[in-house]
Order: C-alpha cells, then sequence, then structure tokens
C-alpha cells in the first residue's frame, strides 16, 4: 500500500508540475479550495457570494482563477480520505477527523513552515502562538497543517428554571448542594405537573458520557490523581478516582425519581425534546446556549406553553474546594493542510489566499456578507444587528460564515469581550442569559488537551468503548442501589476490555514522551 501510493504521489506530483507549466503561460493558476457543504436550500457552495468576493478581491488581482469544491460536511473524513488516495484532492483542504498522519508519513501531506514564513504574516498574527503550536508533527518537528483559531470555547454549562425557583422561594444554586436541594424541592412540588422530571439526562450515541463532564469533575479526587492520569484520561473520566461517586448520584437520582423513569428509553432527543417544551423539565445541562437556540426552540416553545417559565444558568457544579471546573474546547479548530503533490507556485497561492482571508476586512465580509441584506446594520461595537436567517436571504446572497472562512470557528470581531456579545446578540430577547452561560465557560476552565502524536489505539478501539460507554451509562445508572459497586467495577472493566486500556496506556507513553500536554486541574489549589 505504501509503494503503490508513493508511485502515485511521484505521478500526480509530476502532472501537476506539468499543469502549473502551462498555467504559467498566460500568467494564471487555478487554486482549487475545498469548503463544506451542509445541503442549505438555496446555497451553491461552488458558485457563492463569497467566492465572488474573493475571486475579485483576491484571485484576480493575483492572476489565481479560485474554484470552491464541495465536500459534504457530514462524509467529509471519509471523502478526503479516499481523495487523497486516489490524488483527486483540492490543492486546499480542511479536515476534522481525517488521519492525516498515515499522509503524513507517506510523504502526501506538504511542509508548511517556510510557506507559512514566507507568505503568512497576517494569518500568523490571528492565529496566535496558542494556535501555532497545533499542527507541528511530534515525530520530525515540521508542520504539516494549521488549525482555524476558535472563537468560542465554551462547552457545557448548567441552566434551571427560573420560574421554578421563584416558586419554591429559592435563590438560584450556587453549590452543588443547592442544586440537589433545588432537584429535591421541585420534584415534592411537582412544579411539571403529573410529569415532573426535574432533571432530564440524553443518550447522545455519538458521545454518551459528554454531559456529565461538570458533574463528573465536581467529585473528582485530585489528591489521587497525577497530571499524566489526568491528561491521558481527560476523554474518559470514568477511570479517575472520584467519579464512582458522580455517577452514584445518578443512580440515586434515577430511584429517587429526579431523572427519567423509564432511562434510558425515555431518553432520546425526540421524548426530552416533548418534555421540555411543555415545561415538565427543571434543569437542562448542555452546550452553553442550547436552550435559547432557534432550530430546538426550548426556551421558545416552553415559554408558549407555560407562561413566564424561563431557563437561568446556573454555575454551582462546586466541588469540595469550592472550584467549578468546565471543560472547554481548545484554541484550535480544524485541520487546513495542503497535499504533497501541489506545485510550489499553487501551495503558495493557498497560504496567500489564508493571509487574505486573515485581514479584518475581508473576514468580516466573508463571515457577515451585505449591510442591508444578510443584516440590517452594525451596533457600537460594529457587530451585525438584525442577522437574517438564511432562509430569509435570496439565494444569490446566500452564505455560510464557518465553512468558506474557515480559519475562524466562529465570528471574529477583534477581542473577546466583542466575540461573546455577538455569540450573545445572536439570540435576541435572551442576550443577557446566554452572555451570562458564556462567562460561566471562563471560570476554573480546562481546555481540551493537545496531543501532537498520533494515537492508534484511538484509531483501532474508540468507536468500541464508545459504543461501551452506552452501556456502561446504562448500567450504573439503573442498577440497583445496593448492585452499584459491583455495576461499576463490571462495566469499567468492559470498557477497559473492549480497547479503553489500550488507549490510555498509549496516552500515557506520549505524555512521558512530551506529546501529550494540557492544564491539570490541581494546579488550581497549588
Amino acid at each position: 500500500m505504501k509503494k503503490t501510493l508513493a508511485i502515485l504521489l511521484s505521478l500526480i506530483f509530476v502532472m501537476s508540475l506539468a499543469s502549473s507549466a502551462l498555467a504559467a503561460d498566460d500568467d494564471w493558476i487555478t487554486l482549487r479550495v475545498e469548503c463544506f457543504d451542509r445541503n442549505s436550500a438555496g446555497f451553491n457552495v461552488e458558485d457563492c457570494m463569497q467566492l465572488h468576493y474573493a475571486q475579485e478581491h483576491f484571485g484576480d488581482p493575483n492572476h489565481i482563477k479560485i474554484e470552491f469544491v464541495s465536500v459534504s460536511r457530514w462524509e467529509e473524513s471519509a471523502l478526503i480520505n479516499t481523495q487523497l488516495a486516489g490524488g483527486t484532492a483540492p490543492d486546499l483542504c480542511v479536515t476534522y477527523d481525517a488521519p492525516l498522519q498515515t499522509y503524513i508519513d507517506m510523504g502526501g501531506i506538504k511542509p508548511l513552515d517556510e510557506l507559512l514564513d514566507a507568505y503568512g504574516p497576517n494569518l500568523k498574527a490571528f492565529l496566535g502562538e496558542e494556535c501555532l503550536k497545533y499542527g507541528i508533527n511530534a515525530e520530525d518537528g515540521v508542520r504539516y497543517n494549521l488549525v482555524a483559531r476558535r472563537l468560542s470555547v465554551g462547552m457545557i454549562g448548567v441552566f434551571v428554571r427560573g420560574d421554578w425557583l421563584e416558586k419554591l422561594n429559592m435563590a438560584a444554586p450556587a453549590t452543588r448542594d443547592e442544586w440537589i436541594a433545588y432537584l429535591y424541592a421541585a420534584r415534592d412540588a411537582k412544579l411539571g405537573g403529573d410529569v415532573t422530571l426535574p432533571y432530564a439526562i440524553g443518550m447522545y450515541e455519538a458521545n454518551p458520557l459528554w454531559g456529565f463532564s461538570l458533574l463528573v469533575n465536581s467529585y473528582l479526587d485530585w489528591e489521587n490523581i497525577t497530571e499524566r492520569d489526568y491528561l491521558a484520561s481527560q476523554t474518559w473520566l470514568e477511570t479517575l478516582p472520584g467519579a464512582r461517586e458522580a455517577y452514584r448520584l445518578l443512580n440515586t437520582f434515577y430511584h429517587d425519581g429526579i431523572i427519567n423513569p423509564d432511562y434510558p428509553l425515555d431518553a432520546t432527543d425526540d421524548s426530552n425534546n416533548q418534555k421540555f417544551h411543555l415545561g415538565q423539565v427543571g434543569t437542562k445541562i448542555s452546550a452553553y446556549d442550547d436552550p435559547f437556540r432557534i432550530d430546538t426552540a426550548f426556551q421558545q416553545e416552553m415559554a408558549k406553553n407555560v407562561p413566564g417559565a424561563y431557563w437561568l444558568p446556573a454555575n454551582c457544579m462546586t466541588n469540595k474546594d469550592g472550584y467549578t471546573f468546565h471543560s472547554t474546547y481548545a484554541a484550535n479548530g480544524l485541520k487546513i493542510f495542503i497535499p504533497g503533490w501541489v506545485s510550489d507556485e499553487v501551495a503558495a497561492a493557498a497560504i496567500k489566499y489564508l493571509d487574505w482571508m486573515s485581514l479584518p476586512e475581508n473576514m468580516f465580509f466573508l463571515q457577515n456578507g451585505v449591510e442591508g441584506v444578510n443584516y440590517e446594520g452594525l451596533n457600537e461595537d460594529g457587530i451585525p444587528v438584525g442577522v437574517k436567517a438564511t432562509s430569509d436571504v435570496p439565494d444569490e446572497y446566500k452564505m455560510h460564515a464557518g465553512d468558506v472562512c474557515f480559519i475562524a470557528n466562529g465570528n471574529n470581531y477583534g477581542s473577546p469581550e466583542k466575540n461573546a456579545r455577538a455569540v450573545a446578540l445572536a439570540f435576541t430577547g435572551y442576550e443577557n442569559y446566554v452572555a451570562q452561560a458564556y462567562a460561566d465557560q471562563l471560570i476554573d476552565p480546562l481546555p481540551a488537551c493537545y496531543c501532537s502524536a498520533t494515537i492508534q489505539a484511538e484509531t483501532d478501539y474508540k468507536e468500541m468503548v464508545t459504543q461501551k460507554e452506552g452501556e456502561f451509562l446504562t448500567q450504573v445508572v439503573t442498577c440497583p442501589a445496593d448492585e452499584f459497586d459491583a455495576t461499576y467495577d463490571y462495566w469499567l472493566n468492559q470498557l477497559m476490555e473492549a480497547g479503553l486500556r489500550q488507549i490510555l496506556e498509549e496516552r500515557g507513553q506520549a505524555y512521558d514522551n512530551g506529546y501529550l500536554t494540557g492544564v491539570y486541574p490541581a494546579q488550581y489549589a497549588k
């Protein structure tokens, strides 16, 4: 396989040189740029307003014909993998999950350090040192990809019913114990009616334990957790000392009628969403803006069915030392790279394009569009207001900010404070709640750790381990209370046997070799 791919890469490289030579005859070259396609009605990725703007303001002055290559967002990893293997990938590629290390090892990905130094001064300034540390290959110290700068790192927040607190004459919970007291008081008062669900938990097949990191973090026993163990296990907190007690609490909730009585059968999105809309739920732990999003309309539909009902953010998952550790996204977003067969001339054009994209005026247009069409105007911060839904914009003005301006995950308005205010502005009528929920995310943050080496065990076993995590969660939540410890031990061992043991061992070795770095929570107490 390696020999065959090496020959293919050589042939593609020779062909690309010939193609570039022909293009040079008339002083124009073509730059093919991958863009995600989300199948938005009326939006043509390959013939959109953003492409026309880039062509006019970057392509034409530099004699570069820009082509956007549409790749399905939901199949991007498999598609780009196939295109790399077949030599048909665009000149400038983006991915979240494609296995780049395989192609790096075969010489199929172009080194970027010299190109970045020569043609990307503005790009480097925008990304900053925090993002530039990503993309460097642990094996040879060479940069083979850039990462988008993630402008919003908030992940999971706690929301409680403000109207229920008023009925109970209780203040918003500020500690875990106060939150627990609120749950039981809401249950006893039947504030959701005959079907009162003080805390609805879901079963998310793709990542079953995702929504429980706040709770688990509050129980972790940092006196018995080393930095090595934490960074190796950051995605698998159930393996760390203290985590058991968080799941024991969920087991207690199950038997006390605090969470879904028919869990997990009654924990699908459709079933839970209906209860949220009917105002029967008292706690939601999810993405910091989730209750106020338009697509799921948890707040909007609940307010229709229960006048005066509203969600209130609560930073309450305190541990014994008073910290509220919030798992957050790391600064890096999607990966940006250039296939190894791309000519030096086209590769230089790709970096120049990214550099042009990073300039404030260009980024602003690519992310926001045209005043009076895509948005009504600007506020005192220079942030667009009256932003139009895609369905309300003529087809020729439809756009997707993140998929075209992909050096940024999230809109950029010049400072973290403005960016946070801009996120909140998108939720008309609930701006203050979203702003507060996002501010909570930045208290005692635990960014996702960074590993510069490939963890082969994750490729081999992660899918099976994730499947077992769903079974683990089901069993430890619903088992008889007097069988909890035995059940926890059994299913933790099942996770290990499914491949988690190999993953943790390999990640631990990566830590020992200096490839795995991150924030160690125990440092807060030092």
